[in-house]
């Protein structure tokens, strides 16, 4: 989804619903695949770097780029393009 069309659609759902509040989702992981919601806490610009552990395959990068499993540090290659992140709490 770009911006634009976000904007376009919180827009027509805040004409339909009034101010309603803003939560964002994710699968739980677990066999029932429970379906969590989050809190909103910020919204951030990245260039994601590449996840085995992710279904979309992104992860928000850490400060020096990577992504940290443990002890194991695991390199990644950057997607060229930013990304709007509308995060949770961590």
């Amino acid at each position: 989804m770009r911006i634009s069309e976000l904007i376009e659609t919180l827009e027509s759902m805040k004409s339909e619903y009034g101010d309603i509040n803003v939560m964002t989702s994710g699968n739980y992981g677990d066999i029932a695949k429970t379906e969590q919601l989050f809190e909103i806490y910020g919204i951030d610009v990245c260039i994601p770097v590449e996840s085995a552990y992710s279904h979309s395959g992104l992860a928000f990068p850490t400060s020096d780029g990577s992504e940290e499993d443990g002890d194991e540090k695991i390199e990644n290659m950057m997607i060229a393009e930013d990304v709007l992140v509308i995060r949770d709490r961590f």
